[in-house]
């Protein structure tokens, strides 16, 4: 099973010191045919201060190449974009100006604060901020269709706490829906996976989307170090199994492949 990693970064991106080639090297000891960084970019970023938070796209480009050559297998080039109203003809055109292999988008940020942080939080219930947290989603794929999978639905979770996904049944039927008919992924973001809580998170979506006659996934460890590359795939394989998804998508070219699970 030729099963590769679709969501990580490296020390391209400003959160991750980790250098590219070191999984690399860890991808061809494994076996794999492919490799794939998506790097970050959140233009005009609250979180930096409305600077923009971008990979060297030319350097990861010559990174690609150079470590393809090296380890005689392909290092495919992603990238991660952060979705926001105001910056929505700014992503599209860098989107459209690389020819990047794999478009992840997610959501990190309101039209005021990184979500991440107390501001976005500060005085509402964790259902409150997660109900706007999906709405920023939808408004999200209403907009924007040059992407592959959507990123991490969870994402604001890790840092505000738990709730019942039944309690937002209605916008996750909307934003998974939208992802069916607009023929994209899902990303089965396994970075939390080590918690039960967001075990439960996934398999109310995963029943949600099923029942949505929706299959196409993709799968990503949201690495910034090593040590966390694949994290949990065993146990987001099983999951996927059990609610009967047989295959995961990974993407070159931007086109997409099925691997059987």
């Amino acid at each position: 099973m030729n099963l590769y990693d679709c969501h990580l970064h490296s020390s391209l991106s400003f959160d991750s010191q980790e250098p590219m080639e070191n999984y690399v090297k860890a991808a061809k000891a494994k076996g794999d045919k492919y490799f794939i960084t998506t790097e970050h970019m959140d233009l005009e970023s609250n979180f930096a201060g409305r600077e923009d938070i971008v990979a060297d796209f030319e350097l990861q480009q010559k990174m690609v190449k150079d470590l393809s050559a090296k380890y005689d297998m392909e290092v495919l080039f992603g990238i991660e974009v952060g979705w926001r109203e105001d910056i929505h003809s700014r992503n599209l055109e860098i989107v459209q100006k690389y020819p990047f292999d794999m478009v992840i988008m997610s959501v990190h940020e309101s039209m005021e604060y990184d979500v991440a942080f107390p501001d976005f939080s500060r005085g509402r219930t964790v259902d409150d901020c997660y109900d706007e947290y999906l709405s920023l989603i939808l408004q999200a794929l209403q907009n924007f269709d040059d992407f592959d999978t959507l990123g991490h639905f969870d994402y604001l979770l890790r840092y505000i706490g738990h709730t019942d996904m039944a309690n937002h049944r209605e916008k996750l039927t909307e934003i998974l829906s939208l992802l069916i008919a607009k023929d994209k992924c899902l990303e089965i973001n396994t970075k939390m996976l080590h918690t039960p809580q967001a075990v439960e998170r996934l398999e109310y979506v995963l029943q949600l989307y099923t029942s949505l006659g929706g299959n196409k996934v993709t799968i990503g460890s949201d690495a910034h170090q090593l040590k966390y590359w694949q994290s949990s795939f065993p146990l987001a394989t099983e999951l996927l199994k059990k609610h009967g998804i047989d295959a995961v998508y990974v993407f070159k070219g931007r086109k997409g492949h099925k691997i059987f699970i």
